[in-house]
């Protein structure tokens, strides 16, 4: 299991302080067969374009009129998968804004076991997060979960993915590539040409399937008959999970 890191602080000797003590604990860990990546950046521009692969950030910004609260709440308002810790000194966050769910504060200085405390509960997070799909693109990176993958088509030299929350992201990988990344038992190739996350699916259409979000994704005709018999399946399972679901109702 790898655990990963974001500090975004400020100030640069508290940033090379969290460096020097991260490092010190990942080379602790490493002997144990532990995997700690951590990454720390100086302004919050800089982190944005890589918040979803994290599972905790530790942040204390000061010097600009967003302070580390109001980043805070930008990443879980954005759905940041990882633990926020607010890490206050010259602005202490609790006094000025009170508590806030989701968000923890530590105060600085940290030390040693602060970290080491800190590694541990990044690594509960980790064990309970949905896994992350990577999409690498011309200049950003997304890190999704499968859920979030309507479906995705051909583009040539880029696979163009449509996303949950009408989003959508031109990967730069092959259909297949990105198949074999994801589910196949929620996951169907079409022809060759698409792939659609049975999940969103809400009806058959002649030769095509309607997604969640009203598109229309065409199958072959002579490929008709195993593609809906594959769908039909995955609905009757998908049907038959959620009735064991259902609590009975009191006689």
């Amino acid at each position: 299991m790898a655990i990963f890191i974001a500090v975004l602080d400020d100030d640069p000797a508290d940033r090379k302080q969290a460096e020097r003590l991260l490092s010190r604990e990942r080379d602790e860990r490493a002997k144990r067969g532990e995997v700690i990546y951590y990454d720390a950046y100086g302004s919050e521009d800089a982190l944005l374009p890589f918040f979803m692969k994290y599972d905790m950030f530790l942040v204390d910004v000061t010097r600009t009129t967003r302070d580390g609260m109001m980043i805070a709440m930008d990443l879980k308002n954005r759905n940041a998968g990882g633990l926020i810790v607010l890490c206050y000194d010259k602005i202490d966050y609790r006094s000025k804004y009170g508590d806030e769910e989701g968000i923890s504060f530590i105060q600085k200085p940290l030390w040693q076991k602060d970290y080491a405390r800190l590694i541990d509960m990044a690594g509960s997070v980790h064990k309970n997060k949905p896994p992350k799909i990577e999409l690498r693109g011309d200049r950003d990176t997304m890190y999704v979960t499968m859920d979030e993958i309507l479906y995705a088509t051909d583009g040539g030299y880029y696979s163009a993915v449509a996303l949950s929350g009408n989003r959508s992201f031109h990967a730069l990988t092959d259909l297949k590539t990105l198949s074999d990344s994801l589910d196949p038992g929620r996951f169907m190739m079409l022809s060759g040409r698409s792939l659609i996350n049975m999940d969103h699916v809400v009806s058959v259409i002649g030769s095509g399937f309607k997604m969640a979000d009203g598109a229309i994704i065409r199958f072959g005709l002579l490929e008709k008959r195993s593609v809906t018999k594959k769908y039909e399946i995955f609905a009757r399972k998908k049907s038959v999970q959620k009735e064991t679901m259902i609590p009975p109702s009191d006689a």
